[in-house]
C-alpha cells in the first residue's frame, strides 16, 4: 500500500512513522510539491498551529494537490490537528481547507491542554474499532475540539470538563482527536483497521465487516 504522510513542519511525524512501519509499512513523507506521487491514503499527522500548518502547505506547493486528492474521493487520515484542518475556521485563527462544514473552538476546561489518557465513547457503524480492548483508551494531547456542522459524521466522543466529538467518518475523510501513534495496542489496531479500510473499502457501514 502507497501511504503518504504530510509533513508539515511541526507535526508528530516521527512516531507516526515508526507505528506505521510496526505495521509493516513503508510510508512516503511529503513535504514538498517535488514529493508528490500516486497513493492509495494520505495521513496528517497532530500537533501545531492550524495557520501556520496551511501557510506551510501553500508556500511548499501543496494545497492544490491534496484539494485534488481530496475531489478524487482518495482516503485521508487525520490526526489530533490533522483532523481540525478538515473544517473551515479555528479559534487560535486562520482558515482550515473546508473540506468539512464546521469549527474548532477552544476546550471549556480550566486547564489546558487536555493531555493524557481518556475513554472514547464510540456511535454507530464502528468499524473503525473492530477488535480494540474495550473501554477505547487513547492518549490525547490537544486545547481545541471540533463541532461538525453535520452531526452524523461523528463516530466517537470523550469527556474531559465537556463532551465533544474526538472521531468522524465522512468518506473519503476519517479523523481523530487522539494519537493512535501514541496509544499502545490500541492505537495500532486503530491504524491497522484504517488502513484494511483503505485496501478494502467494502468492509464500511452497510456490511458484515463493519459490525465491532
Amino acid at each position: 500500500m502507497e501511504i503518504a504522510v504530510i509533513d508539515y513542519g511541526n507535526g508528530n511525524l516521527g512516531s507516526l512513522l515508526a507505528a506505521l512501519r510496526r505495521l509493516n509499512q513503508d510510508p512516503h513523507v511529503v513535504r514538498t510539491a517535488q514529493d508528490i506521487r500516486d497513493v492509495d491514503t494520505l495521513i496528517f499527522p497532530g500537533v501545531g498551529s492550524l495557520t501556520k500548518v496551511i501557510d506551510r502547505l501553500k508556500a511548499h506547493g501543496l494545497l492544490s494537490w491534496l484539494n485534488e486528492m481530496h475531489a478524487a474521493q482518495r482516503p485521508i487520515l487525520g490526526i489530533c490537528l490533522g483532523l481540525q484542518l478538515f473544517f473551515d475556521q479555528g479559534a487560535e485563527g486562520g482558515e482550515g481547507l473546508h473540506w468539512l462544514q464546521g469549527s474548532v473552538p477552544e476546550i471549556h476546561a480550566p486547564i489546558l491542554p487536555h493531555i493524557g489518557w481518556n475513554t472514547v465513547e464510540s456511535t454507530s457503524h464502528p468499524y473503525l474499532w473492530k477488535d480494540i480492548t474495550r473501554p477505547y483508551t487513547f492518549y490525547f494531547v490537544h486545547s481545541y475540539r471540533i463541532t461538525p456542522e453535520n452531526r452524523s459524521i461523528i463516530r466517537g466522543f470523550t469527556q474531559y470538563h465537556e463532551t465533544f466529538p474526538v472521531a468522524i467518518e465522512a468518506p473519503p475523510l476519517y479523523g481523530v482527536q487522539f494519537h493512535p501513534e501514541l496509544s499502545g495496542d490500541s492505537g495500532a489496531r486503530f491504524l491497522k483497521n484504517y488502513l484494511a479500510l483503505v485496501a478494502n473499502p467494502d468492509q464500511g457501514p452497510g456490511t458484515e465487516k463493519s459490525q465491532a
